[in-house]
């Protein structure tokens, strides 16, 4: 179950990728991350997991250099999403293969990942959506001092989240 859905997370990145950009070099580095991907969700090998979702970004965005088009926030959302699935799927594969509830570990683990991705995709689009409100009534003078706010909101927010996974001080 498991492999399965990381094949899939892995075909839909090639179809994205594919449908971002349909220049031989990207194909063939698109290709490339697909086999990486196979062998990780094969071998429930973590580091070639890793390692095709590198090549996935890099085809990614080099496609969208190479074509100039501008980001589209639903396709970015789908990919990042497809992203968070394969790594999941194949650190869920690497981690349960001795557990013997074997299908109520990967059912639940699988869930908190869709839950995750859900999640992340309504507060992305609600920021889009509260971005693009703002960003029309501001003027650039403010635009920087945002994003520093936004930026050390980010930082304490980490710095915060790193603190409690240390246990109590």
């Amino acid at each position: 179950m498991t492999r399965l859905l990381g094949a899939a997370a892995a075909g839909a990145l090639f179809a994205l990728l594919r449908l971002t950009s349909a220049l031989p070099p990207v194909v063939a580095v698109g290709l490339l991350a697909v086999g990486l991907a196979a062998v990780a969700i094969a071998t429930t090998w973590r580091l070639a997991a890793t390692s095709a979702t590198i090549v996935f970004v890099i085809a990614y965005a080099a496609a969208l250099r190479i074509e100039r088009r501008p980001l589209d926030a639903g396709a970015a959302l789908g990919f990042g999403l497809a992203l968070l699935l394969l790594l999941g799927a194949v650190d869920v594969s690497a981690r349960a293969r001795g557990a013997s509830l074997h299908g109520r570990v990967v059912g639940a683990t699988l869930g908190r990942f869709v839950g995750l991705g859900a999640g992340a995709l309504a507060a992305a689009m609600l920021a889009l959506a509260l971005a693009t409100a703002v960003a029309t009534a501001l003027t650039s003078a403010v635009a920087p001092f945002l994003a520093a706010a936004g930026a050390l909101a980010f930082v304490w927010s980490l710095a915060a989240l790193v603190r409690r996974a240390g246990g109590p001080s």
